[in-house]
């Protein structure tokens, strides 16, 4: 397999998931397939000589985009009763997600005044500092707090119910999403808000593809802008090159398969995590992974993310990729179907998990960050089951 003819598979699947899916340009197999086919393209045009990348990064990457697009179109033409169906989250429950993110708002600014205040470098760095930091010092602060888990859902709940009424409720959210993505100097943050609120919009037919597309153009220069306000000046090739080739010839040159010292440590990290919490000694692996130099077009460039490959491959091979492309397949597949079968729940869920889909590229962060796709989850839940058994409402005597 060569990369000119993954580039060809990729965009089969891309053609095939389009039309198979509603001509919904955010479908599973859509994304996956879209985004390889671009990342792809962007290798080809970025390095002269794409045979540099080997065999085995093209292999690999056919079989997961082959995998997950098969999967996902065929439990997405499943017809299934989803729970919440034709459900819209309440007005109490609507309200409790609101007002707690108000309430919490006041702590993330002292936060940011700790962290600003307690650092000797500028105030971007000493804030993505304290995003990827893991130790929680109160005397510094940190940006990655879990309330704004609730934001991001009450932001998605309201945007679903978009009307006169909460508009100015969207509005805020919306602020206050991107005042957490912003001084967090995570792009990803940025991504996730942006997919989320296209995702629902898109769906509901609210906006036209155009906005997506000026979106996607807005976002890549706010991903520029933010490398300049943190100090690493780069253009659009160079950071094409950085954040999407780097990846990929990363993976073919430093991955080995099978390689993880303990059994599925990089794909069961949460399993190993908590159980080192509870005292065992299993030590489990760093999510920010060490930093390799690679060589682009005669170019030297220092990355840490190695594609979604990664955990998969290093833990169980080609099996590993096989298995885990099947799984989230199926996970995304299920999703697009109760969407279909409207269900807001899973409209809900989708928009919040799809930045795994996107977030491909660089690296896995389904399994990687999993407790935090599954506090999203459970979180996306609760306002439903207020809803369908009416709690917080006001009962009528009879």
């Amino acid at each position: 397999m060569t990369l000119p003819l993954l580039c060809i598979l990729c965009g089969f699947f891309l053609l095939l998931g389009y039309l198979c899916s509603k001509e919904f340009l955010l479908a599973p197999a859509v994304l996956v397939s879209g985004l390889w086919f671009v990342c792809i393209c962007c290798y080809l045009m970025v390095d002269p000589t794409p045979q540099t990348l080997s065999s085995k990064f093209c292999t690999a990457m056919a079989v997961w985009v082959s995998c997950f697009s098969l999967l996902a179109l065929a439990v997405q033409s499943i017809k299934i009763k989803p729970f919440f169906v034709d459900l819209m989250p309440s007005q109490p429950a609507r309200d409790i997600y609101f007002y707690l993110s108000l309430c919490t708002l006041p702590l993330l600014v002292y936060d940011v005044y700790l962290i600003i205040q307690g650092s000797t470098a500028s105030p971007f760095n000493a804030l993505r500092d304290a995003n990827v930091s893991v130790e929680a010092n109160s005397k510094v602060g940190r940006t990655a707090n879990f309330f704004v888990v609730f934001w991001l859902v009450s932001y998605v709940m309201e945007l679903c119910v978009w009307s006169k009424k909460n508009k100015w409720r969207v509005v805020l959210l919306a602020i206050m999403n991107l005042f957490y993505a912003f001084i967090s100097m995570g792009k990803s943050n940025f991504l996730i808000f942006f997919l989320a609120t296209a995702i629902v919009l898109l769906y509901q037919k609210r906006v036209k593809m155009k906005f997506f597309i000026i979106g996607i153009v807005l976002l890549a220069g706010a991903f520029v802008g933010i490398q300049k306000m943190r100090g690493a000046y780069t253009n659009y090739k160079e950071f094409v090159t950085l954040y999407v080739a780097s990846s990929m010839k990363a993976f073919d040159q430093y991955v080995q398969p099978n390689t993880s010292e303990q059994e599925g440590e990089n794909v069961f990290r949460l399993y190993y995590a908590v159980k080192s919490k509870l005292g065992h000694s299993e030590n489990f692996v760093d999510p920010i992974l060490p930093f390799v130099q690679v060589k682009i077009d005669n170019k030297k460039y220092h990355t840490n993310t190695y594609t979604v490959l990664y955990p998969f491959y290093k833990d169980f091979g080609l099996w590993g990729v096989a298995l885990g492309a099947v799984f989230l397949g199926i996970v995304f597949g299920v999703l697009f179907m109760m969407m279909g079968l409207k269900s807001y729940c899973a409209l809900t869920v989708y928009a919040l998990w799809s930045g795994t889909l996107v977030m491909q590229f660089a690296g896995d962060t389904f399994f990687t960050i999993l407790s935090q796709n599954l506090q999203y989850l459970f979180f996306a839940l609760i306002p439903f089951i207020i809803t369908k058994y009416h709690l917080f409402e006001k009962k009528v005597l009879q």
